[in-house]
């Protein structure tokens, strides 16, 4: 997850918030990924943050609306009490820990760094947005989800190594710290596995400038 900015006031969703200007709207606050999962998505859906069956009043609430693709709908379905991206006060890549396994079918390792219950149960739909395959359809999205993860993993590792090689020239050094600073911005998929890489790794912690992560 990532923190994002939503504008007051936004589109009027009172008759439709399908609407294209409702979805162009929320697909720039997501800079196009998910809300949880971060991938960027080619057929965007919209969540209601807290949902219809809990409280019908909000399904034309503007502030109720995000950003989702719909592997992640379709597991989120009905969770409530969950950190809220569009929150300031919670820095929610803070709150979550998500670290890219070994290899690709491995489980994406997520992990709630407070006790709080909503950052445990905002863990819990993570590692089931990204792991669950329970069904034959989400067997094959996640593997579609890994893949993705994994191709910008490849990259982060290109970069870490290009970084902290002797024989790397100075150009090239410098080129490889801006890719992997680069990889940590909200707006970059994926963001919140590239600033936990960094934050686990005594190395890149060391050398790369963390004030805006």
């Amino acid at each position: 997850m990532f923190n994002a900015t939503r504008p007051q006031p936004g589109p009027d969703c009172s008759k439709d918030y399908r609407s294209k200007e409702v979805i162009d709207a929320l697909r720039e606050i997501f800079y196009g990924k998910c809300y949880l999962c971060e991938d960027e998505t080619q057929n965007p859906e919209i969540d209601h943050f807290i949902p219809r069956e809990t409280d019908p009043a909000k399904i034309y609430d503007w502030n109720n609306l995000y950003y989702i693709c719909g592997r992640c709908n379709g597991v989120k379905r009905t969770a409530t009490d969950i950190l809220d991206c569009c929150n300031a006060v919670d820095v929610v890549s803070r709150a979550i820990k998500c670290i890219v396994p070994s290899i690709p079918d491995g489980d994406i390792i997520v992990d709630a760094q407070d006790d709080r219950e909503t950052t445990k149960n905002t863990a819990d739909l993570l590692n089931r947005c990204y792991n669950e395959k329970n069904t034959g359809n989400r067997g094959i999205t996640r593997e579609l989800l890994h893949e993705r993860i994994f191709e910008e993993y490849s990259g982060f590792i290109k970069y870490r190594t290009a970084l902290k090689s002797k024989k790397s020239l100075p150009r090239q050094k410098d080129d490889a710290k801006q890719r992997l600073l680069n990889m940590t911005q909200d707006s970059y998929p994926f963001s919140i596995f590239w600033k936990w890489h960094i934050w686990s790794d005594p190395y890149l912690s060391s050398v790369l400038d963390f004030r805006n992560l």
